[in-house]
């Protein structure tokens, strides 16, 4: 009887915006650093914190046959800066040693992300990449699942057989590319080899126009959908990675990349004639933003009228997954100014303010500063009197959308309150992350379906979170300031290709001929 197939399982997720702050390897203790058995330990938990493509590659795995989980190392933090060379270093080191001791191996999955940079190495997920090829040995499977704001190199395709990308955002089918990848596994374990192929266009869309819902306005989501009208037969996986604007990396651009069942002309043929209709539309994906002014104007309104609907304003900007900070204030402010009421703010990232209120504890009313610590130019102080709600350890269960049935970690947290019972409550937590699940707001005994007008500091993930209270017609995404700008006028670029679309309005491009 033959043994059941021994697959490592490793990876570093990391977003990395240009312009932020370096990601250290505090954040990703903070976040998730697990390895060996911790990290197969957590893999099979009940309510995981890892990623769902880990754990839905685990759970089809685990369904299609016999196999020996290899854990090796998965790092992952909230989206950040580049990430600190030493600490990438130090973490590929022990990949490269934890790999090398648990040789012979059939298959090596990675679950990457795809966009980060280090403040050295351009490329660190290609490094990552090529170190597994080279430990696991030129005939060993090795695939990979990346986001579809993934910035693609051609050493990332050539070091992989097979790179698998989310086909939603919000990214919703995080457990089935997972799947997905298990399933590929399963084929190449079974003697099936791939063929790939890379074309990238340059074409850089900010993310804010990359929702992959059906409907008008959604270019991203038609081409992708388009794509898997070909997947079938030779063509094994189709990934369109918009790429993700803020790295400012050498990779950026629009990649399509084709991975067919050994056929190399089918996947040259079929990444062409995609990066040519992704061209074709380029003019598709323009960002439609108000400003904080008639944001707050709308919000007044809403106090105003009971018949009008409440309103979710996204701070896009300041979204902590983007590399934001999550604690910029001007949106707070003018509210404020106009004397807003029943709204409230998902979530702040402020850690000082969090430790302070669990040491007034719950019922406490005080002069407060936001960011009184912070330092970062873009995170202004804000003072108020608020009162403590309700704390908490900052550890919940999601239940919508990406995070469903995960565990979620916000660090110690409160719910402070300014401006009176009927002002603005304010989730404050001590983890930098996104605004994504209502469970967070529920955890702290907020009745969303009551408020009036919510602010969440998110680009779009908590879009599959709060569906079920807001619609796409009672969303508006708020110009403020912010590490995640969507102006990439704004933004002092020194390492993308140029010229590139929108920034350069006169690029061109053609495709190649394919023999």
């Amino acid at each position: 009887m033959s043994k059941p197939p021994r697959i490592a399982i490793l990876g570093f997720s990391l977003e990395s915006n240009g312009f932020a702050p370096v990601a250290t390897k505090a954040d990703f203790e903070q976040s998730y650093l697990l390895a060996g058995e911790a990290l197969a330990e957590d893999l099979r938990a009940p309510h995981p914190r890892a990623g769902g493509t880990l754990t839905g590659f685990r759970a089809a795995m685990d369904a299609s046959g016999d196999w020996e989980m290899v854990p090796i190392l998965v790092a992952a933090t909230s989206p950040s800066g580049p990430v600190d060379q030493a600490f990438f270093d130090e973490t590929l080191a022990q990949m490269r040693t934890r790999l090398a001791a648990a040789l012979p191996l059939d298959g090596v999955y990675i679950a990457e992300h795809g966009a980060a940079s280090a403040t050295v190495d351009a490329d660190p997920d290609g490094t990552l990449f090529a170190m597994a090829r080279e430990v696991a040995g030129a005939e060993v499977p090795v695939i990979a699942t990346l986001d579809l704001h993934a910035n693609v190199s051609q050493r990332m395709v050539d070091e992989t057989d097979a790179l698998i990308a989310f086909l939603t955002n919000p990214h919703v089918d995080q457990r089935e590319r997972g799947a997905e990848a298990a399933a590929v596994m399963r084929e190449m374990l079974g003697g099936m080899r791939t063929a790939k192929a890379l074309v990238r266009i340059p074409l850089m869309p900010p993310t804010i126009t990359l929702l992959t819902g059906a409907g008008e306005g959604r270019p991203y989501g038609d081409l992708i959908r388009y794509g898997q009208t070909r997947v079938g037969g030779a063509v094994l996986n189709v990934s369109i990675c918009a790429g993700f604007f803020l790295t400012d990396s050498s990779k950026g651009g629009m990649s399509i990349t084709v991975t067919t069942r050994g056929d190399e002309v089918a996947a040259g043929a079929l990444a062409n004639e995609l990066a040519t209709r992704a061209w074709g539309e380029r003019h598709r994906y323009v960002p439609n933003l108000v400003s904080i002014e008639e944001a707050t104007r709308r919000m007044v309104a809403v106090n105003g009228d009971a018949s009008l609907p409440a309103l979710c304003f996204a701070d896009v900007a300041d979204n902590p997954g983007g590399g934001g900070r999550g604690n910029t204030t001007e949106l707070l402010q003018s509210f404020l100014a106009a004397g807003v009421r029943r709204v409230a703010l998902g979530i702040f990232n402020d850690p000082v303010l969090a430790s302070e209120a669990h040491r007034r504890g719950e019922g406490a009313k005080f002069r407060a500063t936001l960011n009184r610590d912070e330092t970062h130019a873009l995170s202004k102080k804000l003072d108020a009197e608020v009162e403590v709600v309700k704390l908490s350890d900052g550890k919940l269960i999601g239940r919508r959308g990406a995070n469903n049935g995960r565990t979620l970690t916000l660090g110690r947290s409160a719910r402070v309150r300014i401006g009176g019972a009927d002002g603005i409550d304010v989730v404050v937590i001590s983890i930098r992350q996104q605004m994504t699940d209502p469970a967070i707001l529920e955890h702290f005994g907020i009745d969303i379906r009551k408020l009036r007008g919510l602010i969440v500091k998110s680009r779009g993930h908590f879009r599959a979170g709060f569906d079920e209270f807001f619609g796409n017609d009672r969303i508006l995404e708020v110009d403020a300031p912010g590490l995640a700008t969507q102006g990439l006028h704004r933004l002092p670029y020194k390492n993308i290709p140029r010229p590139i679309y929108p920034l350069d309005a006169d690029t061109q491009w053609q495709s190649k001929e394919v023999a």
